[in-house]
């Protein structure tokens, strides 16, 4: 090895004296070079041979001078390897909507702020910009049509940026504004009654913006936008690809008891959870459930809700709307009084006009339960007078099919009591109460005291899954609904989806000022987490 070393050595041709160089005589050895030569070398980067770079070589990187501690910049730096020293913070060099991520990066990094070329916002910029981020109807595709009421159309919609597909539900403004009663001849009646029917109407128009962006629960429709232009309020839900419930029961014509029962427990999870956060749904019935992909049932449409008198206080509706209707505010759901919802599942009080409060939901489940399993509610006819009627005229309550269980039987007649003093008054007997052991005998006529979760229907039933969500997440439902394709919207009636969705982004004139400041307020946008969490 020492000899095949000296052999190598002796190839190389060393000379002692220029071995070991002292470093006074390195200087001026070096060759020396202009900056024509230098601007001439990095024009002609295409003639370099960067597989073999000079300083490779043994010969120097050209520098303009020895006294510049900072290299020339070249335009085709590029083109050239750079290599990254360890222990070196990247630093975005674009300037993107994380104003703060980018400033923290900036302050903790000791690269100096002039030799980066990243803009700074001011924070004027940066109000401006979050401005900006606030969405128009212009920013979607419409896809298809999924559902029309009194005021507009429900349409499948997508993002033009992301590709994700929303449900639009469409609020026209003028049918808000305009009374439709034109019945009415006396003055004054006209001016105190229209202006109490407009505030009532406002009042329904920001109730499911209001209560859907407070609220997120498993089995309700998720909110994550509303805005409005000069003709239309906008509301960006979630898209519930299953379809309503109402289109499956007319494919199957009734459905099992189990079945039944599952959607029961769904639906009792997410009244219960509304009114504990003192909310009144008011509007139950197949059209308003809906199926999600994986057969789970979602309640939507709240926009006849009622929220009580805490609740809209604490709400941050009025928070920049300062011409919304004070009497939104003044009302109890404790006490109602207002005659609203679909009469064939609305409770026996409403119809009658008589103050009603929270359990008039449990009458609608009742009636909900009663469709589902015999294909029709209880009492049906052209209008609430003819369904009060058949109502009064039942003094026992409603005809139970006869080929129902004892149990379904049970569930039903205790929901659908006439009196609301004798009704299963299922917000207070929700869940068994510990140490008590003592069976409560029920007698016809007497208040029903057991609770609501033992009953024998949902003795498949695991509550404790179902109301933390965990059910949801992890089974699938009794009706599994058939998707292909989402944007074909297969579960909706066709009588919506072959509708026509033409001038979706051209708005509507109105030159109406004062409507305007009547829906400020009305724009939401859900925080990002919130976005990050459903998409």
């Amino acid at each position: 090895m020492i000899f095949a070393l000296d052999e190598e050595l002796q190839k190389l041709n060393l000379n002692p004296s220029t071995s070991s160089p002292s470093p006074g005589d390195i200087e001026p050895n070096l060759p020396t070079f202009h900056r024509s030569e230098v601007e001439e070398t990095l024009e002609t980067d295409d003639e370099l041979d960067i597989t073999n770079p000079p300083h490779l070589n043994g010969q120097p990187i050209p520098f303009t001078s020895s006294k510049i501690g900072t290299r020339r910049r070249s335009s085709r730096i590029d083109k050239f390897p750079v290599l990254t020293p360890t222990n070196v913070k990247h630093i975005p060099l674009t300037y993107d909507h994380n104003d703060d991520v980018v400033e923290e990066e900036l302050e903790r990094s000791s690269t100096h702020i002039d030799t980066l070329a990243i803009p700074i916002p001011s924070t004027t910029e940066k109000k401006n910009r979050k401005k900006s981020v606030s969405r128009t109807v212009r920013d979607f595709k419409p896809v298809r049509v999924l559902g029309q009421g009194a005021y507009g159309k429900v349409l499948l919609v997508k993002d033009k940026s992301s590709s994700k597909l929303y449900a639009m539900k469409q609020l026209r403004k003028a049918e808000i504004l305009i009374t439709q009663d034109v019945t009415k001849t006396k003055q004054e009646e006209n001016e105190e009654d229209e202006e109490k029917k407009l505030q009532k109407r406002l009042e329904r128009t920001f109730a499911e913006r209001s209560i859907l962006s407070e609220l997120e629960h498993p089995n309700i429709v998720k909110l994550f936008y509303s805005f409005h232009d000069n003709s239309k309020l906008y509301l960006l839900l979630q898209y519930i690809p299953g379809g309503e419930l109402f289109f499956h029961l007319k494919e199957y014509g009734t459905l099992d008891e189990t079945t039944v029962a599952y959607y029961a427990a769904e639906i009792s999870c997410a009244l219960k959870f509304l009114h504990d956060k003192g909310i009144v749904y008011r509007d139950l019935k197949p059209e308003n459930c809906l199926l999600n992909e994986t057969g789970h049932l979602v309640l939507t449409d709240f926009g006849l809700s009622k929220k009580s008198v805490s609740q809209e206080v604490n709400s941050e509706l009025n928070s920049e709307d300062t011409d919304t209707p004070t009497e939104q505010i003044g009302e109890n759901v404790d006490t109602l009084h207002s005659i609203i919802g679909t009469p064939e599942y609305c409770a026996p009080e409403i119809l009658k006009g008589l103050p009603y409060d929270r359990n008039c939901d449990w009458y609608s489940l009742g009636c909900l339960l009663y469709d589902m399993l015999s294909g029709k509610p209880p009492y049906t006819g052209v209008d609430h007078k003819v369904i009060l009627n058949k109502i009064q005229k039942d003094k026992t309550g409603p005809k139970i099919p006869f080929y129902l269980s004892d149990g379904m039987k049970d569930m039903l007649t205790w929901l659908l009591k006439k009196d609301r003093s004798k009704r299963w008054d299922v917000d207070k007997y929700w869940a068994p109460i510990a140490n008590n052991n003592k069976k409560l005998k029920k007698k016809n006529g007497k208040e029903r005291t057991s609770d609501f979760q033992s009953h024998f229907i949902f003795r498949k039933i695991d509550w404790n899954l179902l109301e933390s969500g965990e059910l949801q997440k992890t089974t699938m439902g009794p009706i599994v609904p058939i998707i292909t394709d989402l944007e074909l919207a297969e579960n909706f009636d066709s009588e919506f989806t072959s509708m026509s969705y033409e001038n979706f982004d051209e708005d509507i004139l109105n030159n109406d000022t004062n409507s305007i400041d009547m829906f400020q307020g009305f724009s939401y946008k859900a925080s990002g987490s919130y976005l990050e969490k459903y998409f």
